[in-house]
């Protein structure tokens, strides 16, 4: 019995000794940890890097350029003649079409005559009758003023009898009765001779009418050949056809369009301006300045001068058109709508910048120690380069020939916005 307590014993100290152990084992590795972590080297912080956001900067190179006005243009022609005819008649022939050239002079159309024919020959003898009566008339006049001296004798041999008859009359050498015969003789011969002397007078008036009746079938003649000219119609100048409404057989009417010509040596650009921009125009041509423009028709560069303004705002506009005149003008089509580039006069110190380089609030951002720094501009106009590339003029007095200025579309860019400059796209000038 006392060795089965001895077995109990033995093996309850067996057990607790092996708790002990494992205890004790956990307790020196906390031991040693916390030696080493206290007597260890200890861990810098680690430090936040601020991003550098790459960019594409330019070069400020302030220069002189004429800010660009881009506008619409339409060509026309200084002289578009739409013919017609004050005549009613049929349409005999049309000699040419729409889009032929002609020359000065040219018949375009050829109306029946017939009816201007017949008018014609009405009015010349009309006219040739007035003639003949008028010199019917003045030869009148001629024996009339021929035969005053004549009537006048009569008159005074009537009057000489009258004076012996009553000179005889008073001796009772002749009765009463013979006596009152010549008071009516004398009485009628001076009725005629009043009665001449009157018509004389008056056919200075008759002559006038009957000249005023050969003056009036002289206008209705003169008319009459005229409608007979209306029967040909003819080219008012060189130009090209742009339109004929009529054909072989149609019955025209008196006003109606005929045809329509158009001098194409008179062609113009005519475009609407702001009134501002006008007015600049007008100073520069007051100075017997240019203003240049230019178009691509084609595929094919052309330039133009500024010719002239219009005086007043057409309605409907709240513009003033402009017309620009071209050397090479037959190379265009009126009608045509052309994308118009119009050089302003010159400004001084601007810069040539890209669209995506400008910011909201009109601002462009300056590099400073790898730092953007934002600078306000003057907008002064847009500015096509030879390349066709579309630019800004601005102007800034914070920003001097030499600085860096961003370059890139950066939505993130601010004031003290950290930059690292990878590209240089040149110059602000940019028109190479």
């Amino acid at each position: 019995m006392n060795t089965d307590k001895l077995k109990k014993v033995t093996t309850f100290l067996s057990g607790l000794g092996k708790k002990f152990t494992g205890l004790l084992l956990l307790l020196l590795s906390l031991f040693f940890g916390f030696i080493m972590v206290a007597t260890g080297p200890s861990a810098e912080p680690l430090e936040k890097t601020e991003r550098a956001w790459p960019i594409s900067v330019i070069t400020a190179a302030p220069v002189d350029l004429p800010p660009t006005l881009l506008t619409y243009g339409k060509v026309e022609s200084k002289q578009v003649a739409r013919l017609n005819t004050n005549i009613s008649a049929p349409v005999s022939e049309v000699f040419v079409r729409e889009g032929d050239r002609v020359q000065e002079g040219d018949l375009l159309i050829q109306l029946n005559a017939l009816e201007g024919e017949l008018t014609l020959n009405v009015a010349q003898a009309n006219h040739n009758r007035n003639v003949a009566l008028l010199a019917s008339v003045q030869t009148e006049s001629e024996l009339a003023n021929t035969l005053i001296t004549q009537y006048q004798e009569l008159n005074n041999i009537s009057q000489s009898k009258l004076g012996r008859s009553l000179d005889l009359n008073s001796k009772r050498m002749i009765s009463d009765a013979l006596l009152d015969e010549a008071r009516t003789e004398a009485s009628q011969v001076n009725i005629t001779l009043q009665q001449h002397l009157s018509l004389v007078a008056n056919y200075p008036n008759r002559i006038a009418q009957q000249q005023a009746s050969v003056d009036e079938s002289a206008a209705r003649l003169e008319r009459a050949k005229l409608d007979l000219q209306q029967t040909q119609i003819r080219a008012p100048f060189t130009g090209r056809i742009i339109q004929s409404s009529v054909s072989k057989g149609d019955r025209v009417l008196a006003g109606a369009t005929l045809i329509e010509i158009a001098d194409y040596s008179g062609l113009e650009i005519r475009a609407s301006v702001p009134s501002e921009i006008a007015f600049r125009l007008n100073q520069v041509m007051l100075r017997a300045q240019d203003v240049h423009a230019r178009a691509t028709v084609d595929g094919s560069k052309m330039n133009f001068i500024l010719d002239r303004l219009s005086g007043d705002v057409k309605s409907g506009q709240s513009g003033i058109d402009v017309f620009f005149k071209s050397s090479t003008g037959e190379a265009l089509d009126i009608g045509r709508v052309l994308n118009l580039t119009v050089d302003m006069p010159i400004e001084q110190d601007v810069l040539s910048m890209p669209n995506y380089a400008l910011y909201e609030n009109q601002t462009v951002y300056r590099i400073d120690e790898q730092r953007l720094q934002a600078v306000r501009y003057e907008t002064i106009g847009d500015y096509v380069t030879t390349d066709n590339e579309l630019r800004t003029l601005i102007r800034s007095d914070e920003i001097d020939a030499g600085d860096q200025l961003l370059a890139s579309q950066l939505p993130r860019a601010i004031t003290g916005l950290l930059v690292e400059p990878i590209t240089n796209d040149g110059a602000s000038l940019g028109i190479n």
